[in-house]
């Protein structure tokens, strides 16, 4: 389990840390994927910072606020895996297979869709220990 979000985290860090280049050196396509790095990165810190509150507001220490605390973090960590269904499930995702950038025959793209199931496994992780999802 260290190991899955060791690697998680190491693979966000690549990702985020590669935005100068990307805007220098590649095409649209790569751009599109770029994009949609940053927007899995945002979903895993999003679910991130829920955990956060969640574990927070368990602590017990101011009643009304912890309510709003564990209530808004179980929130933050739904709407990270809605965002990232939204990513690989959208308009931009469909049309870059469609001209044929798959994981198959693209390096970028079978890293975004390592990138995406090693984020969802993540978040997967922290839905299930504080049920906020019936998967």
């Amino acid at each position: 389990m260290k190991y899955k979000i060791g690697s998680t985290l190491a693979a966000l860090v690549f990702a985020a840390s590669t935005s100068a280049y990307a805007a220098e050196n590649h095409s649209d396509r790569d751009m599109a994927m770029h994009h949609m790095h940053m927007m899995i990165n945002h979903a895993v810190e999003m679910a991130a910072a829920g955990s956060d509150l969640i574990m927070l507001g368990q602590m017990g220490m101011t009643e009304d606020v912890d309510r709003l605390s564990i209530n808004h973090g179980k929130m933050m960590i739904q709407n990270a895996r809605s965002l990232m269904e939204k990513i690989m499930e959208g308009k931009a995702m469909k049309s870059l297979h469609k001209e044929g950038v798959t994981p198959t025959a693209s390096d970028e793209m079978g890293y975004t869709h390592q990138l995406f199931e090693s984020a969802s496994s993540y978040i997967d992780t922290l839905s299930r220990m504080f049920r906020t999802s019936p998967r």
